[in-house]
């Protein structure tokens, strides 16, 4: 269980990291919008499957 709690963290930080002061930044270079923005997609996307993990963790565990 931990475990999961650990990767979400390291997600939420990666994530909170990306969007601080982000409206400086990114008004000048155009090439740190393309990578705040790759770098939300990934976040989103482990996010969904960490959490679909997670989920099945749960329903494995206590159900079955």
């Amino acid at each position: 269980m931990r475990k999961w709690l650990y990767v979400l963290l390291v997600i939420a930080i990666l994530y909170a990291i990306s969007t601080l002061g982000k409206k400086k930044r990114i008004a000048r270079d155009p090439f740190l919008k393309r990578i705040d923005k790759i770098i939300t997609i990934v976040v989103w996307t482990l996010v969904i499957v960490y959490g679909a993990a997670f989920l099945y963790w749960l329903y494995t565990e206590i159900i079955g």
